[in-house]
């Protein structure tokens, strides 16, 4: 099927400095997703003394909005027009908010009852990651396909944003607990840390928004007309790419919020010490940083799945090497080392998938949607982590685990061991069935060559009126 061409040439090469300036967009982001991730439920459940069941309910009602929200943002964006372009005005109006968020989230009302403090958790949390991180990030992660629409230099963007993403997790993962205890540990001190890092943040975002530039202007159809929902969502179901990196993302949520929340309770309770967290998140974000950067030259060789396939078994048999004696410390560096290897390739890949797949769409159906597309993906990862937050939540509470104890009890460890080691063995074990699965790497070329002619897929032939 032919339709009309439309430019599609914007794909050039980008420069380094345009490529950093993309990464310190992540770097920004990481701020709230590391505090939100790794830190908020500790901080609920050990400083302020809310039950585990509450903020697992708290943040699985919230990450249920938060799925509703991509897919309004995303729709947003499709339909944006602003002298900033249509992701990248996004990052600038989003800035501000995003740093007054972060910070109020620690504001929890210390000597309020259990439901005014519920109830402020519940708000500020949406406020902050229902609304205003979900109008940052998602914007933030469409403006990849609208740089380049070549295949090599978005896996080269995306490793730039994934190199250096970790770097802002890793900081706030490694040092918040340190920094805060030095501080006095109490409440005032969270603010206190938060207020630096949100103000770090916002400049960041501004070097993202001034240092990128938007090159891909292509009509949502052929006919240049606004794309009616049902239709939108027609493409996007047809889009089997869309469906397999969605379940992707789905899983890596599992791991994240695994593995980054459940650590502070691992090495308070099991390996003695909280701040032992800062030593392990370093020995496992530093071989993920550089097996991201490193594996540019591999991409284009060997493929992102390929890659990502090989991570997800690295990362596999860094669990079973800490589950071989799990309350030795070295044991469990060596461990994380493994995973933040095995990370390496995902994090450098996962993201220029979905770009990959907003093409194989385009082809498939004839219809371009980039906004919806990516959205509707990252639902998949909000209710994975979702999900997971709860589950950590209520496991624990089922557990008998109270936060202001100064011992748990025996199923509490168990609980907490369980959470940490077994339930990512499920998360990495399904990941890994569905890249075996994942073709696209093999026909990416053929495909942007056909659209570079104007021709389609036989299948192509959604209309408005089908």
């Amino acid at each position: 099927m032919n339709f009309p061409q439309t430019n599609l040439n914007a794909d050039g090469r980008i420069s380094v400095r345009e490529k950093i300036s993309y990464g310190f967009g992540d770097v920004a982001c990481n701020v709230v997703f590391a505090l939100t991730m790794s830190l908020s439920t500790y901080f609920y459940t050990d400083v302020v003394g809310m039950s585990a069941a509450l903020v697992g309910t708290i943040l699985l009602l919230s990450r249920i909005f938060d799925g509703i929200s991509d897919v309004i943002v995303g729709i947003l964006v499709d339909r944006t027009k602003s002298r900033f372009g249509k992701a990248r005005a996004w990052v600038l109006w989003m800035t501000v908010p995003y740093g007054v968020s972060a910070v109020l989230l620690f504001m929890v009302p210390a000597h309020a009852t259990t439901v005014v403090q519920g109830i402020y958790v519940f708000i500020t949390y949406n406020l902050a990651v229902t609304f205003v991180y979900t109008a940052l990030n998602l914007p933030y992660g469409t403006l990849a396909a609208m740089m380049t629409r070549n295949q090599n230099e978005r896996a080269i963007i995306n490793i730039f944003r994934m190199g250096m993403a970790p770097v802002g997790n890793m900081i706030v993962t490694a040092a918040t607990l340190p920094f805060i205890n030095r501080m006095g540990g109490d409440q005032k001190a969270w603010i206190t840390v938060t207020i630096i890092y949100s103000l770090i943040a916002m400049v960041m975002l501004l070097i993202c928004f001034f240092g990128c530039k938007e090159r891909v202007h292509i009509p949502a159809t052929p006919q240049n007309t606004k794309i009616p929902l049902k239709i939108g969502f027609k493409s996007m179901i047809a889009n089997k790419y869309w469906w397999l990196i969605t379940v992707m993302y789905f899983c890596w949520a599992m791991y994240v919020t695994l593995n980054g929340t459940m650590l502070t309770y691992y090495c308070k309770f099991e390996l003695g010490n909280a701040e032992l967290m800062s030593v392990i998140t370093i020995v496992e974000k530093l071989p993920s940083i550089i097996t991201t950067i490193a594996i540019a030259p591999f991409i284009k060789r060997f493929g992102k799945r390929n890659l990502s396939l090989v991570g997800a078994i690295i990362s596999l048999v860094g669990i079973g090497i800490t589950l071989l004696n799990p309350h030795s410390l070295t044991f469990v560096m060596i461990g994380a080392a493994l995973k933040g290897i095995g990370v390496g390739p995902i994090g450098a890949t996962v993201f220029s998938m979905m770009a990959d797949a907003i093409e194989y769409g385009h082809w498939r159906t004839g219809i371009r949607n980039e906004g919806l597309l990516y959205s509707a993906a990252t639902v998949g990862y909000k209710i994975g982590s979702g999900l997971t937050a709860s589950l950590i939540g209520f496991v624990l509470d089922a557990a008998g685990y109270d936060g202001l104890a100064a011992a748990q009890t025996a199923s509490a460890h168990t609980a907490i061991s369980v959470l940490f080691l077994i339930v990512p063995i499920v998360a990495w074990g399904v990941l890994a069935v569905v890249l075996w699965v994942y073709k696209l790497d093999r026909d990416y070329a053929g495909i942007m060559q056909e659209l570079q002619l104007g021709h389609y897929s036989p299948k192509a032939a959604i209309s408005q009126h089908s």
